[in-house]
């Protein structure tokens, strides 16, 4: 069975905004914002995105701070 939200204390202006693109799709603000929370909902939060990349890039070699830089402006000087 679905379960229903209920979010309060929305600016107009946000509403407004929501409504729009609710409106521009065909959709009701409730499609429209059930639609988002799902594509929200698949994707991996940031930090799980960076404990990932930590865990593979754990060993690896990494350049020195800094290094970045200076390769840029040297060939910014060429």
């Amino acid at each position: 069975m679905a379960e229903t939200l209920q979010i309060r204390n929305v600016p107009a202006e946000l509403h407004a905004a929501i409504a729009e693109r609710a409106r521009a799709r065909g959709l009701t603000i409730s499609q429209y914002l059930l639609r988002r929370i799902a594509q929200i909902e698949g994707k991996p939060e940031v930090s799980q995105v960076l404990d990932a990349h930590w865990a593979r890039s754990a060993g690896l070699k990494r350049a020195k701070p800094g290094t970045a830089a200076a390769l840029v402006a040297e060939d910014r000087r060429r």
